[in-house]
């Protein structure tokens, strides 16, 4: 039972892998061939956005999100795109792109959902599944690694001059979290949403009787999220 289990696990994750977009970067061609500013950042140009801090300070920029480092950057004079330093993002209330709204809790999240005292929110990034080394006669041998992505891109932009010399390839990966009134977020999981909801127990049990939610699937996960905070 116990290796039906686990093969059962195996084919979710692959068809969960095989619906996300993704991206190969094959040997011997230069990231910026690949990776260009189309698919790097989530919107399309530059927007209109504000960045408000905790001490109510307020600034006015052209943003975008970057979807390989998950920055939020602003396009600086002359071209260039630079991303928030640490000590501000830990200083951060809100960021709005356009109308997407933005918090930082060790990371950028973009709010789904919201009322007063409850929050959906998800993060998006590519991150990295698989690296093949160019063997013998140009054959592909697969690496065990599988690490985030991150060794392709700068704070500021991209290295357009690297040259990769494996075929990797690299997965835009949603996840949701859910936070309180005080803006803590958790990964949207049944024990976070235990957590965050704690006074709704008996609504979230009875809820998760009659459905059943896949916590990576966005429109389960906001449906719950929406029978909680507007329900009883």
């Amino acid at each position: 039972m116990k290796s039906i289990a686990v093969a059962i696990s195996l084919f979710l994750t692959q068809a969960l892998l095989a619906q996300q977009p993704r991206i190969t970067i094959e040997a011997g061609k230069s990231v910026g061939e690949v990776i260009t500013p189309a698919i790097s950042f989530r919107y399309k140009e530059f927007k209109p956005g504000r960045i408000l801090l905790k001490d109510d300070v307020l600034y006015e920029a052209k943003l975008n999100y970057n979807l390989f480092n998950g920055d939020i950057v602003f396009a600086a004079p002359g071209g260039d795109t630079l991303a928030l330093v640490k000590e501000q993002m830990l200083n951060l209330k809100l960021v709005s792109i356009d109308t997407d709204l933005y918090v930082y809790n060790k990371g950028y999240l973009q709010i789904i959902k919201e009322n007063k005292s409850w929050s959906l929110a998800r993060k998006q990034k590519y991150f990295e599944i698989s690296r093949e080394k160019m063997g013998a006669y140009n054959l592909s041998a697969p690496t065990s690694s599988i690490d985030s992505y991150n060794s392709f891109s700068d704070r500021s932009n991209l290295r357009h001059d690297l040259v990769v010399r494996e075929n990797i390839t690299l997965v835009l990966r949603t996840e949701y979290f859910i936070g309180d009134p005080y803006k803590f977020f958790l990964p949207a999981t049944r024990k976070n949403f235990e957590k965050i909801f704690f006074k709704k127990r008996k609504a979230l049990d009875s809820y998760l009787k009659e459905h059943e939610v896949d916590f990576k699937d966005e429109k389960q996960v906001t449906a719950l999220f929406l029978y909680l905070s507007d329900g009883p």
